[in-house]
């Protein structure tokens, strides 16, 4: 099941990765997660767990920058919703 926050999310691993380089196989195996489960992560084809997340951003070693951008996109996609539920 997909939703715009685990799609979003996949598409910032994705960018961070392709950014230093990795492929999905390396960067599995630098977070110690399956190929699968890294692919499926960057496809947003599931809500990703926290876990998952933090292993992926720190193989990646990303900067504090990606992780207030994640929660940026959290609190953006919560207004959006809440100002839909209030339209209806």
């Amino acid at each position: 099941m997909s939703d715009a926050f685990s799609i979003e999310i996949g598409k910032i691993i994705r960018r961070e990765r392709q950014a230093r380089g990795l492929t999905i196989e390396a960067l599995a195996h630098e977070s110690g997660r399956c190929k699968v489960s890294v692919s499926a992560a960057e496809t947003g084809r599931y809500a990703i767990k926290v876990s998952m997340l933090f292993d992926l951003l720190w193989a990646l070693d990303c900067s504090q920058d990606v992780f207030l951008e994640i929660l940026s996109l959290d609190a953006s996609l919560l207004s959006n919703a809440a100002a839909v539920k209030e339209a209806a």
